[in-house]
C-alpha cells in the first residue's frame, strides 16, 4: 500500500481553512449595520470644509451642465473628474448639498468594505476578510473620510479594485478579466494621479501571486491600453494640461530636487506619516499591521497574499516619503485601508493552534472569537475619536501637529473650515425667498468662495459674483458684467461673505475698500482663530446700462447681454464710448472680431470700430462657457457725417473670411432708445442723432 502523499501546495485563490466554525449570517449583518450607523448618523455634523465646497460645486455644475466643459470643470483646478461625475444623482435626490456630496463617499466606503472581505478571503483566509472589514468600520481613518465629500474614499476604492483585478487576472488571464482590470485602472486614473502608484505595481502583484501569468503579457498590456483610453476622455478639454500642474508641480518634488538628496524633507514626510498613523489608526493597530507584514515575510509558508497586501501598503507610502513636497494625511488613506489586511492576518494567525508566537505552553486563546476579541482590543483607541466625530467634532483628537498644516486646523479652526457657514447660507437663502439678491465673495479658492458657491450656485433668486481681494465691490462688479452685475445694477441687495481672523488682513482691506458696507452677521469658529462675517450694501453704479432680454445669440456661441452707450447724440468727428456685455454660451470655435458701425440710408457706414475683444488680449476662442466679458470701444463718426438719425449696429465676424456670425435669436421689443429688430447678421442697439457741426 502506498504511503501518505505529500500535502499539495496551496493554489492561489483557494480558500485556506481557518480553525473553528465559519462566521454565520450575523457577521455581515452586524458589519453592515455598524457601517451604516457610523457613516450616516449626523452626516452633516462636521460643517463643509473648503475642498468639499470645490468638489460639490463641480458636481452642481455637472448637474446643471450647459456644455461638456461643465462636466470637466475639475480640470480648471487640475483635478480628475470622477468624484464630480458621481455626485449629480445624489444632488438631484437630496436637497442638502453637503449631505448629498458626502453620500458619494459613504457609497465608496461600502464598496471598500465589500472589497476588503473579498480580498481578505482570497489572499489570506475567510475570517481575515471579515476581520479586516471590522477594522475598517471602527478605524478613524476610514470613518472620517467615508463621511466627507473628498476624493480619498474613492481613491481607496480604486486601489482595492485594481488589486482585486490584478489577482483575478493572474489566476485566469482571459480577455474578460483583462477588460475588468483595465476598467478598474481607468476608473482609478479618473480619481487622482496617485493611482499611478498602484498601476505601476500591477505587474509586481501578478508576479507575486502567480508568476506564470506574466507569460500572457499581451492581454495585460491590453488592460493598460484600455485604462489609457478611459483616461484619454479628459483630452477633449483644452485645459487637461492643468492636471500636471495640479498633481505634480505644486505637490511633488522634481527629479532634480530628489537628486539633491533632500534628507530633511524625507524625514519630515516620514514623521508626518507616522503621526497620521498614530492618530487615525492608533498605535496598537499600526503595530499589529506592521507585525503582520513582518510575520508574512519571515515565515516559510505560502504567505503570498499578505506579502501582496504589504506591497500595496508600503510601496506607495515610500513613494510619498521620497516624492512629496506638500503632504496631507488624506493623501495616503488608501495605504492605511490596505494595511487592515496584514493586521487581520496577524490576528487570525495568533488564533492558530500551531503558531509559536509565544513560549510553549502559553495559554493563548484560540479560534475566531479570540481573533475578533483581539481585533476589538487593538481598535479600541479609535472608539473615542469615532464617538466624538459623530457627535462633537471639535472635541475629537484630530492630528494637530503645528509643524504642519494638519487636520484640526483645516477642518475646524481655520479659514478653510466651514463652522459658521450654515448660519450664513441659511440667512442668505431666507433673503432670497423674498427678493433676488447678489452674493459676493473673494475670487480665490478657499472659504468662503468654495463653500458659498457649493451651497448657492444655481439657487433660485441668487446671483453669485467674485471680487479680487484688492478691489472694491464696485470695481469688481464693473470688471465682470455677469448676472451678479446685471442684478446689482438693477438695485438688488448686495451681500459679501468674508472669513478671516479677528481684525485680520482681509477684514481690514475689505473695510477700507468698502466703507459703506454694514456688518450684519458674525459667527466665530471653534478656537476663536477665525470667523465668518456677512456684510450688506447696495450699489448705485450701472446707470445707463441697457440689458437685452432675451439676449441675441451669435452663431449659437456668444450672447450679447447688454451694453452701455455714453450718449445717443454727437457731432461729426466725435466718438461714442460703447461697452458691450458679452457672455460665452459654449467655448467659441474661433477668434472673432467685433464690428460696431454707425449706418445710414442704404447701409452707408458713417462711423466704425472693428476690433477683436480688448485688441486681441481676450480672444473669443479662450472664453469659457458662462464667462462674462465687458469689451469697450470708441466709435468715431466721420468728420463729414451729415446731420440726421443713424443706427448703431454691432456683430461678430471671422477675420480671415469676413464671414459674419448669424444672429439666431431676435430681441423684438427688448431694445431701448428706439432701436429696431435684428437683421440676419447684426443687432441694432440704438438710434444715434448727429447734430450740426
Amino acid at each position: 500500500m502506498a504511503g501518505p502523499s505529500a500535502a499539495a501546495p496551496p493554489v492561489p485563490g483557494r480558500r485556506r481553512p481557518f480553525p473553528g466554525p465559519r462566521p454565520g449570517w450575523w457577521v455581515p449583518a452586524l458589519l453592515l449595520a455598524g457601517y451604516l450607523i457610523t457613516r450616516l448618523l449626523n452626516l452633516g455634523v462636521l460643517p463643509m470644509v473648503s475642498d468639499e465646497g470645490t468638489y460639490i460645486t463641480w458636481g452642481v455644475r455637472a448637474l446643471h451642465a450647459r456644455s461638456l466643459e461643465d462636466w470637466l470643470a475639475s480640470l480648471e483646478d487640475g483635478k480628475q473628474p470622477l468624484l464630480a461625475w458621481l455626485m449629480p444623482p445624489f444632488l438631484a435626490l437630496f436637497p442638502d448639498r453637503l449631505v448629498a456630496g458626502r453620500l458619494v463617499s459613504v457609497l465608496c466606503g461600502l464598496v471598500n468594505l465589500s472589497l476588503l472581505v473579498v480580498l481578505g478571503r482570497r489572499l489570506i483566509s475567510p475570517a481575515a476578510g471579515w476581520i479586516a472589514a471590522g477594522l475598517y468600520v471602527i478605524a478613524p481613518i476610514s470613518l472620517l473620510h467615508d463621511r466627507m465629500a473628498l476624493y480619498d474614499s474613492l481613491v481607496s476604492s480604486g486601489a482595492l479594485l485594481v488589486l482585486w483585478g490584478a489577482i483575478s487576472w493572474a489566476e485566469r488571464p482571459s480577455a474578460g478579466r483583462a477588460a475588468a482590470l483595465g476598467l478598474a485602472m481607468g476608473l482609478a486614473l479618473l480619481t487622482k494621479l496617485s493611482a499611478l502608484f498602484f498601476l505601476a505595481l500591477v505587474p509586481l502583484a501578478v508576479a507575486l501571486w502567480r508568476p506564470g501569468a506574466l507569460r500572457r503579457w499581451w492581454p495585460l498590456a491590453q488592460a493598460y491600453f484600455l485604462a489609457a483610453a478611459i483616461y484619454s476622455v479628459l483630452y477633449v478639454s483644452p485645459i487637461v494640461g492643468n492636471i500636471q500642474e495640479g498633481n505634480f508641480q505644486r505637490y511633488s518634488l522634481t527629479a532634480g530636487e530628489m537628486l539633491r538628496f533632500p534628507a530633511g524633507q524625507w524625514w519630515s514626510n516620514a514623521r508626518f506619516i507616522a503621526g497620521a498613523a498614530g492618530t487615525y489608526l492608533g498605535w496598537p493597530l499600526t503595530a499589529t499591521a506592521i507585525a503582520g507584514m513582518i510575520l508574512a515575510f519571515g515565515r516559510r509558508g505560502d504567505e503570498r497574499g499578505v506579502r501582496l497586501a504589504t506591497l500595496w501598503t508600503v510601496a506607495p507610502l515610500l513613494l510619498f516619503v521620497f516624492t512629496a513636497k506638500l503632504i496631507y494625511s488624506r493623501y495616503f488613506v488608501f495605504c492605511f485601508v490596505t494595511s487592515f489586511l496584514p493586521a487581520a492576518y496577524l490576528l487570525t494567525a495568533m488564533a492558530r493552534p500551531r503558531l509559536r508566537l509565544m513560549a510553549p505552553g502559553f495559554p493563548w486563546p484560540r479560534g475566531i472569537p479570540a481573533a475578533w476579541l483581539a481585533g476589538a482590543i487593538i481598535a479600541a483607541p479609535g472608539v473615542p475619536f469615532a464617538a466624538l466625530l459623530l457627535t462633537d467634532p471639535p472635541q475629537a483628537p484630530w492630528m494637530n501637529d503645528r509643524r504642519y498644516i494638519t487636520d484640526r486646523f483645516q477642518y475646524v479652526e481655520s479659514n478653510y473650515a466651514g463652522y459658521g457657514l450654515p448660519e450664513v447660507v441659511g440667512y442668505l437663502r431666507q433673503q432670497a425667498t423674498q427678493h433676488p439678491i447678489v452674493v459676493l465673495t473673494r475670487n480665490t479658492t478657499g472659504m468662503p468662495r468654495d463653500g458659498v458657491t457649493a451651497y448657492l450656485q444655481a439657487w433660485p433668486n441668487v446671483a453669485l459674483g467674485f471680487v479680487a481681494e484688492n478691489e472694491s465691490i464696485e470695481t469688481g462688479l464693473q470688471g465682470r458684467p455677469d448676472a451678479a452685475y446685471r442684478l446689482a445694477a438693477s438695485g438688488a441687495d448686495l451681500y459679501y461673505v468674508l472669513s478671516d481672523a479677528p481684525n485680520g488682513e482681509q477684514e481690514r482691506r475689505f473695510r477700507r475698500l468698502n466703507p459703506a458696507a454694514d456688518l450684519i452677521l458674525e459667527v466665530v469658529k471653534p478656537g476663536g482663530h477665525s470667523r465668518f462675517q456677512l456684510y450688506h450694501t447696495r450699489w448705485t453704479g450701472g446707470a445707463g446700462d441697457v440689458f437685452l432680454d432675451p439676449p441675441p445669440v451669435f452663431g449659437d456661441q456668444i450672447a450679447l447681454r447688454g451694453y452701455h452707450l455714453s450718449a445717443t447724440t454727437a457731432r461729426p468727428g466725435e466718438a461714442l464710448e460703447l461697452t458691450l456685455y458679452w457672455e460665452a454660451l459654449t467655448r467659441p470655435a474661433k477668434s472673432y472680431t467685433v464690428f460696431n458701425h454707425v449706418t445710414g440710408a442704404g447701409g452707408v457706414i458713417w462711423g466704425q470700430k472693428d476690433s477683436p475683444p480688448m485688441s486681441g488680449q481676450r480672444p473669443t476662442s479662450r472664453w469659457r462657457p458662462g464667462e462674462a466679458v465687458a469689451v469697450r470701444f470708441e466709435v468715431a463718426l466721420k468728420p463729414d457725417t451729415p446731420p440726421g438719425t443713424y443706427d448703431l449696429v454691432t456683430g461678430l465676424y471671422e477675420w480671415a473670411s469676413l464671414q459674419r456670425l448669424p444672429v439666431e435669436r431676435d430681441i423684438r421689443g427688448a431694445l431701448s432708445g428706439g432701436g429696431e429688430d435684428t437683421a440676419g447678421d447684426h443687432v441694432t442697439l440704438a438710434r444715434i442723432t448727429v447734430l450740426e457741426p
